[in-house]
């Protein structure tokens, strides 16, 4: 193939792509949208042309721009367990989304603690099996390509860029979807429908042995000039990132160093986040920090915390977003990788009072005496932002 006919090729497809009618990724079947607030709905079509949606008794129209970007805001909705279609349509095509609720979204992320899947977790198997039971439960569990100790293939290779890093949808609470989502993301929205019937949304973005570092927004890095660095070629050699993340990162590429990686900084926003900004969420449940922990460096720890809610509040235009951060356990043995795990958690407590509206859960108590990171007992954390949450809602 010449390359005249390879261009031809190549902007044919750029175009077809550029006319695909569509909702953005956040939106699925079987989703929750937000209740009481103003409904954001966003994605493509052709340049120009008239977009329509209607959901229920209520339709809205725009036009997309130029770039075939549109963008629409329903008015607001009260909570409801019926399953209603969400219509897109444009010059005589139409996209549908089936089975859509209204109730509340919360965003579950961190790293392999909020990672650690509910038929993996004590009492999680049985947990599962009922989950069908909870059709107002709604989960979309997105899946990044993986950090274990693995040297990555092509494909892996070839997913490590913001369009295509995570994958997922929308789903109904049955067995198989409940045995992979997060067993603390589960139990607390369990819990929360459990209190007050309303549909619970779960969106799950979190990755084991992710820094802080790799979940700051663009802006934030760019913001500090100490933060520079982080964003240099060399990444893999800055000290101001752990060792073992580094190390793993390094054994992921193998030759492959230029590439992307789900610990490089600002990464895992930038392909698993940005795409939610303005999707009205009720609150992030993060867990994180043992990574992080491994430098003992109490400001440096500090700030990545503060900047990172900040970053998310103004990317995700929710100023005042609630912030659940579970506090690192109690862990046992002398792995020298937890040797400041202590002064970490005193760095968490510092950034949470710092901030209005991010809620330290109280962890110290629970962990284990294993010297593995993952307590497999997750109910009593689950159960602790539950009650934290529940105790929020009631001061207001």
């Amino acid at each position: 193939m010449n390359m005249w006919v390879r261009a031809q090729l190549v902007s044919f497809m750029l175009l077809l792509q550029l006319k695909a009618l569509e909702f953005a990724r956040p939106f699925g079947d079987f989703m929750v949208l937000p209740h009481d607030q103003s409904i954001p709905l966003w994605g493509r079509g052709a340049p120009a042309s008239e977009i329509k949606v209607t959901f229920g008794t209520q339709s809205k129209s725009t036009q997309c721009g130029a770039d075939g970007r549109w963008r629409l805001i329903l008015n607001p909705e009260k909570p409801s367990t019926q399953g209603r279609e969400l219509i897109l349509t444009s010059s005589g095509e139409k996209r549908s989304l089936k089975d859509v609720l209204v109730g509340e979204i919360w965003l579950c992320s961190g790293q392999s603690n909020m990672d650690f899947p509910l038929g993996k977790a004590i009492g999680g198997k049985a947990e599962a099996s009922q989950a069908e039971n909870f059709p107002a439960i709604r989960l979309c569990n997105l899946t990044a390509a993986p950090t274990d100790r693995r040297v990555y293939d092509k494909n892996t290779l070839a997913r490590l860029n913001t369009k295509d890093h995570f994958t997922g949808q929308w789903s109904l609470a049955c067995e198989p979807s409940a045995s992979e989502i997060s067993a603390i993301a589960w139990w607390t929205a369990k819990a929360l429908y459990s209190k007050n019937g309303i549909p619970i949304g779960v969106v799950e973005n979190a990755v084991g042995g992710s820094g802080a570092e790799a979940w700051l927004p663009r802006e934030s890095v760019d913001s500090r000039d100490d933060y520079k660095d982080l964003l240099a070629d060399e990444w893999l050699e800055c000290p101001k990132i752990g060792n073992w993340a580094r190390g793993r990162a390094k054994l992921n590429l193998g030759t492959h160093r230029s590439a992307m990686h789900p610990f490089r900084p600002g990464f895992l926003f930038e392909s698993g986040v940005r795409e939610w900004s303005e999707f009205p969420f009720a609150g992030v449940l993060w867990y994180q920090g043992e990574t992080n922990a491994e430098i003992a460096n109490d400001d440096w720890n500090q700030r990545l915390i503060v900047d990172l809610v900040n970053g998310w509040r103004s990317v995700l235009k929710q100023k005042n977003l609630p912030f659940f951060m579970v506090q690192l356990p109690r862990i046992g043995g002398d792995d020298p990788l937890r040797a400041h795990w202590p002064e970490f958690r005193n760095v968490q407590a510092r950034a949470a009072k710092s901030l209005q509206n991010v809620h330290l859960i109280v962890t110290e108590d629970l962990g284990w005496d294993s010297p593995d990171v993952h307590p497999p007992d997750k109910q009593p954390v689950a159960k602790r932002i539950t009650d934290e949450i529940l105790s929020e809602r009631g001061k207001n």
